[in-house]
């Protein structure tokens, strides 16, 4: 089980919904975990089960998605189970407490989402300024275009003594209009097309996927997939 955080006040849901979706294609399990604060989670992927519990495992165009968990024991007590039954988990969080609970420092790939909003920049300073243990992130851009002053700047201001960024791996999210109208559309109709985005974009979702998957699933299928679906 390959377990994969995400970090940072982004809105990350639709991101980490089309991966799941991916891999999901490719005959693979995912299971993502909303354990921000806001749990946006919850809005889109509604409690489907009889119990009206505030935390739940609920299905979402073949990705189950977890609200309101604290860990993944927890999860897996409400799923009936001693172990998780899937290929990867991948776990957004906003708060120190679930980025420990979960143990994101320990994991292979942590990535940070941000755009260059002044809030998110402000309050993700906040969240790694109580970072006490060696943290390695790879960045995913949020933006209409890479400024290497603002990326330096963004980087100069998130780091510690604990953290560090991952230069090799740096990807960039085209944000346009038609990329935003394709995520509310998917949100409306329920349903996810990687094709109606750009073809930036679905170059970066494929190596965002393949950078997750390494080892798992060839890039060559991933990018088949978002080209066809």
């Amino acid at each position: 089980m390959e377990q994969v955080g995400f970090i940072g006040f982004y809105d990350k849901k639709d991101l980490l919904l089309n991966i799941g979706k991916v891999f999901s294609y490719l005959g693979k399990k995912t299971l993502v975990v909303d354990a921000t604060m806001m749990q946006r989670m919850r809005y889109v992927v509604p409690n489907v089960s009889a119990n009206n519990s505030i935390t739940y495992v609920s299905e979402y165009l073949g990705v189950d998605v977890a609200v309101g968990f604290m860990n993944l024991g927890q999860v897996a007590q409400y799923l009936g189970t001693n172990e998780l039954n899937y290929d990867f988990v991948i776990i957004d969080s906003d708060n120190i407490q679930t980025m420990y609970s979960f143990m994101i420092p320990s994991m292979k790939n942590v990535f940070y989402v941000t755009s260059f909003d002044k809030f998110e920049v402000e309050k993700s300073k906040e969240l790694l300024a109580n970072v006490n243990k060696p943290l390695s992130l790879k960045k995913v851009i949020i933006s209409s275009n890479l400024n290497s002053n603002e990326d330096e700047y963004l980087v100069h201001s998130l780091q510690n003594n604990f953290v560090t960024f991952d230069k090799q791996h740096e990807i960039l999210f085209e944000d346009t209009d038609r990329n935003r109208a394709v995520i509310l559309q998917s949100q409306l109709v329920h349903e996810i097309w990687f094709k109606n985005y750009t073809s930036t974009y679905k170059d970066s979702l494929e190596y965002l996927a393949a950078l997750i998957s390494e080892g798992i699933l060839p890039q060559a299928e991933i990018k088949k997939i978002i080209r066809k679906y």
